[in-house]
């Protein structure tokens, strides 16, 4: 079905929330109802799983807000819990999604988060955002032809990114994520780029959920270096290497990390 409760500030959401018994709430990128990873088919997992996703304000059907920071975020994924009347989940984030779950784990605490998945998660920012500029001219870039987005996300890729990549259903959700999130613009695309390369609101600290976190060990666009040490400041945080891969290459073991994120 599709989901569009009233936002706090007005704006409204568009998601998918097929109906299960157990939640587990996705944080993507590039836009999340649609890629990089759908939840696998139900037979292959332990359990029923209820899976919610939704795409941020600016992208896909969501509308934008002007104001919005990872703040606003947490309070949108609050009211949509409370729309649908959940009060316990567990959160699956990837890429940039990270900074979004941290923001709603932070904001609701163990008592609703039970648990964090991060895969191939962006880190707390320690450099200064890239010039807004730069940022316009490579999301026009994106809308123009994202096929080439997703083309190079094969350059020099580690064995299993390039696997991911040869298989047609996992390159065609990769290029359907792409394409929706600056279906509608690209100040979506920006805001939100700015936003994670920002300092963000919320500490490692704050973070009181326990936290699993994938990440590959050739990932050039988050280096695995950023993750240990993020992982190191969080209280209650696991990391699990995935050799021979790099951004994508988890797409190949999310069933696996589903699982274990199901049963932690």
């Amino acid at each position: 079905m599709t989901v569009k409760p009233p936002w706090p500030t007005g704006d409204r959401c568009s998601g998918a929330a097929p109906a299960r018994r157990t939640h587990r709430c996705c944080c993507g990128c590039t836009a999340t109802p649609v890629a990089p990873a759908p939840p696998p088919a139900a037979d292959q997992l332990a359990h029923p799983v209820r899976v919610l996703s939704y795409d941020r304000p600016g992208f896909g059907a969501s509308s934008a807000h002007p104001n919005r920071d990872l703040l606003s975020d947490a309070a949108d994924v609050q009211a949509l819990l409370a729309d649908l009347d959940i009060d316990r989940v567990r959160l699956l984030a990837f890429s940039a999604g990270a900074a979004v779950a941290f923001a709603v784990a932070a904001r609701l605490g163990p008592e609703v988060v039970s648990h964090v998945g991060i895969v191939s998660g962006t880190t707390w920012p320690t450099t200064p955002p890239p010039p807004l500029t730069a940022l316009r001219a490579a999301a026009h870039a994106l809308r123009a032809d994202p096929a080439a987005a997703v083309e190079r996300l094969g350059v020099d890729a580690p064995r299993l990114d390039r696997e991911v990549l040869a298989d047609a259903s996992l390159r065609a959700e990769l290029l359907g994520g792409v394409t929706d999130a600056v279906a509608a613009g690209t100040e979506g695309w920006v805001q939100d780029a700015l936003l994670v390369r920002s300092p963000w609101p919320v500490t490692p600290a704050q973070v009181r959920t326990p936290v699993s976190w994938w990440h590959g060990e050739q990932d050039v666009a988050v280096a695995l270096v950023a993750a240990e040490a993020a992982v190191s400041t969080l209280p209650h945080a696991v990391l699990h290497h995935l050799p021979e891969a790099g951004h994508i290459g988890w797409m190949h073991e999310r069933v696996a990390i589903v699982q274990a994120l199901m049963s932690a």
